[in-house]
């Protein structure tokens, strides 16, 4: 009787360390591939982006000089290197000139060019600006009832009330308020030659410029074939490939 307890007590401890692995396996079989298929979807939005940041840099060098380029690493420190002047030079604006690749390339900087600069190579994030405004109280004549209003003016927003000099109203007093906009402000970034390698392969983006013009520019991703890499012995990390741009015209859109 007490062997047969022994026996019973040893295989239902056995039985809940089955019940533990099988539910052990049962969760890695579920959240591995998810992991996994999420670690694909970073690094694929994550390379678009930056075939999206290397078509923006073609644009802009199109703006420039009237033509692409599909030396990308080249492209990349023209427009940084014309952004530069702009800042070290206010009126490099219109017909200029700038030494790229031992020759004196003649280009024309349109206006406003270093503002899109700044906005398209540009992280924007939410934010608040606080700033200090005057207030006046005045009262104003209210003609349909005959009585004075107490009414509250700001400095520049109504400038064009209290500077009338029709204006039937006397200032009384000055505050000074702090005002809180919500703004939308960009954590700028650098043209850096990272952002011509896929994260993925670690090889170069293919950028290919054709037209009799040179007016047609493709930024297409190294991943051809697909790709594989085995992870945790029983999954695989795979991806068909991150797509292309071809004149702004994204194939993943």
């Amino acid at each position: 009787m007490q062997e047969q307890k022994y026996y019973s007590e040893k295989w239902s401890f056995v039985i809940k360390w089955i019940a533990v692995i099988l539910i052990v396996i049962l969760l890695l079989v579920i959240f591995i591939p998810s992991n996994i298929w999420q670690q694909e979807n970073n690094m694929r939005k994550r390379s678009q982006w930056k075939m999206e940041q290397l078509w923006q840099a073609q644009r802009m060098y199109e703006k420039l000089t009237g033509y692409y380029d599909a030396d990308m690493k080249g492209v990349l420190w023209f427009v940084s290197a014309v952004r530069d002047s702009i800042l070290a030079d206010s009126t490099y604006i219109g017909e200029q000139y700038i030494n790229y690749k031992g020759k004196r390339v003649r280009i024309r900087v349109p206006m406003l060019w270093f503002s899109e600069y700044d906005t398209l190579f540009a992280n924007p994030y939410p934010a608040r600006d606080t700033s200090l405004a005057e207030v006046y109280t005045a009262i104003e004549l209210n003609l349909e009832t005959g009585y004075w209003d107490t009414i509250f003016l700001a400095q520049d927003k109504d400038q064009y009330k209290y500077m009338d000099t029709l204006w039937q109203g006397v200032i009384l007093d000055t505050t000074i308020d702090t005002i809180i906009e919500r703004v939308t402000k960009y954590n700028r970034f650098n043209l850096v030659d990272s952002l011509l390698v896929c994260p993925l392969t670690g090889l170069e983006y293919e950028v290919s410029v054709k037209g009799k013009d040179r007016d047609t520019v493709t930024i297409h991703s190294p991943i051809r074939g697909g790709f594989f890499e085995r992870k945790y012995l029983f999954f695989t990390f795979k991806d068909t490939g991150h797509g292309f741009i071809m004149n702004g015209e994204a194939s993943w859109e």
